[in-house]
């Protein structure tokens, strides 16, 4: 089984059981994103999804977090831990990785095609962020976002991130905080500073 099967299959087994985490504003925000159990409210299957494996790996997944703040924490030491720990990369099916890290260039593309809704899963996952971090004030949670985009072409669609509906993606109660805190600013053609 290759990772993101495994990924898949552990996020499903967190829905099974209520999303259970210690930040259960999650399981109300998931559920709030269903008109009932079977049609989503906005975001689509694969847009609603992403967002679920986010949160799982977020909330839940231990040893990734262990990782991230042992022996000064951060990308280095996933990286040193899958270049020289068998186990953990047979654990995690992390092969292909592992080979890619040691070639002189990018083995893999991770991209999303034109049209499949990374505007919207962007604003999803800083939306959703906001509302924790609102909830949980000492949580770990993103309490500011900075999002770069490259060209003109882009910078228009990045600006959909002010019309997204996001009192479809949040409960009422969270996306009146999260509405009254949020503040979206971008560069005109050829300003260099905010």
């Amino acid at each position: 089984m290759t990772l993101n099967e495994i990924l898949k299959i552990k996020v499903k087994e967190w829905r099974d059981n209520g999303y259970q985490c210690e930040f259960p504003v999650i399981k109300e925000i998931f559920e709030y994103n269903f008109l009932d159990n079977q049609v989503l409210r906005y975001l689509r299957k694969a847009q609603f999804e992403a967002l679920e494996t986010y949160w799982y790996l977020r909330l839940t997944e231990k040893d990734l977090k262990k990782l991230l703040f042992s022996n000064g924490g951060g990308l280095e030491t996933i990286f040193k831990k899958i270049k020289e720990d068998n186990d953990f990369v047979k654990k995690y099916h992390l092969e292909g990785l592992r080979e890619s890290l040691f070639l002189d260039y990018p083995s893999y593309i991770l991209a999303l095609a034109m049209g499949a809704g990374k505007t919207v899963l962007i604003g999803s996952i800083i939306a959703t962020e906001f509302a924790m971090a609102l909830e949980y004030s000492d949580g770990p949670f993103v309490k500011n976002a900075l999002v770069f985009a490259p060209g003109k072409t882009i910078l228009g669609a990045l600006k959909e991130l002010s019309d997204i509906p996001y009192e479809k993606i949040l409960p009422p109660r969270l996306y009146k905080q999260f509405i009254d805190n949020l503040k979206i600013t971008y560069t005109r053609d050829g300003e260099k500073d905010i």
